[in-house]
């Protein structure tokens, strides 16, 4: 069974209670940590593997633009920013013939870019149609291309969402959703974020002057993002 992001956080107390016994990290600090590190390693993975894990399908209904006529959606939460927008992993619909067809089975949209759509309408292969649908994506906004005229009102997509660490709903009692071969270089780096936070000393002050008055840590620090465990 996947570790959950209670275990994950209180773990990582843990190991800081006995380096620093005295350190004031509270749990919605650590979970902050956790969420913004693991985000980031996540991202990292999906970028290296072909793996629908991380996967979360969605329903979500078509509008149209009233000036463009053209259909678009939006994104119901954040996603990864990826190249090409893999963070989207696909986008079907049904054709009212086929309702009973799995969505999977449906016609898929490919994806182009405003810089590229233009082209497609040079060749009579590539020109967007009903059964040869793009999509393309401004900001928040997935538009369609090939389905003005049959009005669609919904499309299932395949989104790679990200990890929000301002998710006050957020049930950390769940099984964490990431790498469980990546909890040990999460854990590293959560670790030296905590040690780089708790090396600066409180007694700094500034009068002023231009100076710094108080004791500088003489220990070397090293940078979160300098660890060579970051290979996934």
């Amino acid at each position: 069974m996947s570790a959950t992001i209670r275990q994950v956080v209180y773990d990582l107390l843990g190991d800081f209670k006995q380096i620093y016994d005295d350190a004031e990290i509270t749990p919605y600090k650590m979970l902050y940590w956790v969420i913004i590190h693991a985000d980031r390693l996540r991202k990292l993975h999906s970028d290296k593997i072909d793996s629908g894990a991380y996967v979360t399908p969605f329903n979500l209904v078509v509008s149209v633009d009233p000036v463009t006529g053209r259909n678009y959606f939006e994104l119901p939460s954040a996603i990864y920013d990826m190249d090409k927008d893999s963070g989207i992993d696909y986008i079907t619909y049904a054709p009212d013939v086929d309702k009973h067809l799995p969505v999977m089975a449906s016609v898929q949209f490919t994806r182009t870019s405003p810089e590229k759509m233009r082209r497609l309408y040079y060749r009579k292969e590539e020109i967007p149609t009903p059964s040869n649908p793009y999509f393309y994506r401004l900001s928040n906004n997935i538009w369609l291309l090939g389905v003005e005229e049959i009005h669609i009102t919904a499309v299932e997509a395949g989104l790679r969402l990200t990890l929000n660490p301002n998710d006050v709903n957020m049930d950390i009692d769940q099984p964490f959703d990431f790498p469980q071969d990546l909890l040990p270089v999460l854990k590293m780096q959560v670790l030296n974020m905590g040690r780089f936070v708790l090396s600066v000393p409180k007694d700094l002050s500034n009068d002023g002057s231009g100076e710094i008055k108080g004791d500088l840590p003489t220990q070397k620090l090293v940078s979160v993002n300098n660890d060579n465990s970051q290979e996934v």
